[in-house]
């Protein structure tokens, strides 16, 4: 498995009125410090970037042997919605462009729809339209679970299914897996679809062992269904987010070798 950092453990640093970390400074942080060998980077963190400046984001990401592999749009999109799904289409536009600019090999997004028949259809001709966008980019087209119409895995797994083709995948998390009270049928199911997941974290006892909820279900859950690809470790606790994004990679080194012997 590949491990790569989610720009997202350092949210608090990159944005709001106490910025104290340039986003451009992330590659070399998440290479040398962390040791890690990519980035999934929320789009919203490029709010008015001028294409010069992405690409410039994407040299250094190159340079410091960290590249960007997944940009994900953080709010859900009403791809349910006769009246808003047109400005979600064009949103996801904005975003997979930003992706492809970026390098990345992948681009995600939730979902805003009630699980019904009538929001199934209207989503799935929604995303046949995203996918048009997603294949001329070259990109993978990732759902990311949502409350709604996205919620169990058999409703990711159905609009796969449904919209077909060889760039749909999904985008699952650690701890909304484990909110489900079943972390690993989750993974199971979810993880052969996914080129790129979220290794969330929330807590960790002092020992190093992961306290919210057990990380190593979910770990074993990825080696049950033999997932080789990318986890995207995301820190969420409230600690110090370098050392919450350090106990995350050696966990899950622990956890992922423990298994395979």
């Amino acid at each position: 498995m590949l491990l790569i950092l989610s720009a997202s453990s350092f949210r608090s640093q990159l944005t709001g009125r106490h910025v104290s970390l340039d986003l451009l400074d992330l590659p070399r942080i998440a290479h040398e410090e962390l040791e890690l060998h990519g980035l999934a980077i929320p789009a919203d963190f490029l709010k008015g970037w001028s294409a010069a400046k992405i690409e410039e984001l994407r040299r250094g990401a190159d340079k410091a042997a960290c590249p960007a592999l997944l940009l994900h749009e953080p709010d859900l999109q009403p791809l349910g919605s006769p009246s808003y799904s047109p400005g979600a289409i064009d949103r996801l536009r904005r975003v997979f462009q930003a992706a492809e600019r970026l390098g990345c090999s992948s681009a995600g997004f939730g979902i805003k729809a009630q699980d019904n028949d009538t929001d199934f259809e209207r989503v799935v001709e929604s995303l046949k339209k995203v996918m048009e966008i997603a294949e001329r980019l070259g990109l993978n087209m990732l759902i990311q679970p949502a409350a709604g119409l996205t919620e169990t895995p058999d409703r990711v797994t159905e609009l796969i299914k449904r919209v077909g083709g060889f760039r749909i995948g999904s985008l699952p998390d650690f701890e909304a897996a484990a909110a489900t009270g079943d972390p690993a049928h989750y993974l199971r199911r979810l993880a052969p679809y996914a080129p790129v997941l979220f290794g969330s974290t929330v807590e960790f006892f002092k020992k190093g062992t992961h306290k919210a909820f057990d990380l190593g279900a979910c770990a074993g859950a990825l080696l049950e269904v033999g997932y080789d690809a990318t986890v995207a470790i995301e820190y969420r606790g409230d600690d110090d987010i370098k050392q919450g994004v350090a106990q995350t990679r050696d966990e899950l080194r622990r956890l992922i070798e423990e298994g395979k012997g």
